[in-house]
Order: C-alpha cells, then sequence, then structure tokens
C-alpha cells in the first residue's frame, strides 16, 4: 500500500513541479498567480477534472479540451519521472529522514534541469529554497543521529561545490576564450554538494556530468541540432549524474576502487 501512496504522491508532486517548470522563468506570472492551472495558448483556466496527473493528458489525447492546442508530452513524463524517482528512493531508504532529504532533492533538480535545457537559466529562487529546506532536513537528520559532523559534511560540500566548479570555470574561460560556464551552473553544484557531500560524491558528480555532457554535446553537433558555437545547458548533466551518485555512489565508488587496484 505505501508504494500505491508514494507512486500517487510523486505524480501529485510532479503535477506542481509543472507549475513551477513553466511559471519561475516568465516574468508575467508566479507560482501563486493565477492561483488556477491555465492552458498556455487560449488562456483558459483549466478544470479540475481536466487537471488529473498523467490520466487527464490520456483522456484529452494531448490536447486542451477549450482551443484544442496540443499539450506537451514534457507534462505527464515530468510527473511520471518525478513519481518513478519517488518510488526508487523509497526502495532505497525506506521510510526515513534520509528518505525525505532524497525527496526534497529530487523536486528541486527535476525543475532545475527543465528549465535550464528549456531556458538556460537556473533560478536563484529555486537554488535558495533547496538550501533552506536542505538545512532543515539536515539538521534534523543530524539530531537524529546525534553527529553535528553530519551537517559539517553537508556545509562542507556546499562550498566545495561551488568553489570547484567556479575554478572549473574560470580555468575554462582562459583556455576557450569566453564564457565557459554560467553561474547559476556554480550555484547548483553548491547546492548538489550539500545535500550529497564532499567527498567523493562531488568527484563522481563532476566526472559523470562532465563524461555525458561530451557525449550528448558531440552527438547534436554530428547530427546537425547545434553548431560548436551553440550554447548546451549543463544543469540537465549535473542534475542527472546527481541522482545516480545518490542512488548508487556508493556502489560504484567502490567499483572504481576496485578497478584501479585501491580496495
Amino acid at each position: 500500500m505505501m508504494w500505491v501512496f508514494i507512486f500517487f504522491f510523486g505524480l501529485a508532486v510532479g503535477s506542481f513541479l509543472n507549475v513551477c517548470i513553466y511559471r519561475i522563468p516568465r516574468a508575467d506570472v508566479s507560482i501563486h498567480s493565477p492561483r488556477r492551472s491555465f492552458c498556455p495558448e487560449c488562456s483558459n483556466p483549466i478544470n479540475v477534472y481536466d487537471n488529473i496527473p498523467v490520466l487527464s493528458y490520456l483522456l484529452l489525447r494531448g490536447k486542451c479540451r477549450q482551443c484544442r492546442a496540443r499539450i506537451s508530452v514534457l507534462y505527464p513524463l515530468v510527473e511520471l519521472a518525478t513519481a518513478g524517482l519517488f518510488l526508487g528512493m523509497y526502495y532505497h531508504f525506506g521510510l526515513t529522514l534520509e528518505f525525505l532529504l532524497a525527496l526534497a532533492f529530487i523536486s528541486l533538480l527535476l525543475p532545475i534541469a527543465v528549465i535550464d535545457a528549456q531556458h538556460y537559466i537556473i533560478p536563484n529562487v529555486i537554488i535558495v529554497t533547496g538550501l533552506v529546506l536542505g538545512l532543515v532536513i539536515v539538521c534534523g537528520i543530524a539530531y537524529q543521529r546525534s553527529e553535528v559532523w553530519y551537517l559539517l559534511t553537508r556545509i562542507i560540500g556546499a562550498v566545495a561545490g561551488g568553489a570547484t566548479l567556479w575554478l572549473v570555470a574560470v580555468i575554462g574561460s582562459a583556455i576557450l576564450r569566453k564564457k565557459a560556464m554560467g553561474g547559476g551552473d556554480i550555484k547548483l553544484m553548491a547546492l548538489i554538494g550539500f545535500f550529497l557531500g564532499a567527498w567523493p560524491e562531488l568527484a563522481m558528480v563532476i566526472g559523470f556530468s562532465a563524461l555525458s555532457g561530451a557525449v550528448v554535446g558531440t552527438v547534436l553537433i554530428v547530427s546537425g541540432v547545434k553548431s560548436r558555437q551553440s550554447p548546451i545547458p549543463y544543469g540537465p548533466f549535473l542534475a542527472g549524474a546527481a541522482v545516480l551518485v545518490l542512488l548508487w555512489g556508493d556502489r560504484l565508488w567502490r567499483a572504481y576502487l576496485q578497478f584501479v587496484g585501491w580496495n
């Protein structure tokens, strides 16, 4: 029964994340106003029965009931991704404060990844909200464990994450003679460092994100979708690598140590 509840809870959170993804980058709307969801094409409010995660999209065949404009498939994909990741976190952490921390982390990374992919920005409001929310939960975990060091490692992770990517950005800009990385990526890395810790998590996030970014970027350039001068957002790769490390970081690190003969 708990699995079912977490799945539907994930769908509901994913529906809210869709609101954040659409509204946060736009100056003419906010999370709170207008109160009801609306069609981006005709601006008509969406009825409650047409706003059920995934199901409404399927029943409406991906079209607005009012104007029949096509609804982006991104909406149900975000909802399903959120629900699936929530289930994965429950399987990995169980009903613990670490599970709550993981849910908060996922709920931050998903909108960051999509907004950066669409608009090439990482909104400060998500970063600040994440740091505040994460601090509250991390303090709860540190209190539960009676380990002040747990809190300190997260603070060290945030500082190390931001500083490391800032250094990469400075060196990259000097080599390429153009801006190599945005400030949003640096802030995101600080957020990731806070939620995951410093070592070896940050090293794995940087490694996996750089590798996946290079592969995807090469494919996009070779296929003609992007040119060599086209910007490619780094946020989605950082977010994906962070989820990978969150779930399987320990196993991957042990496998790496065995591979290089250090374990």
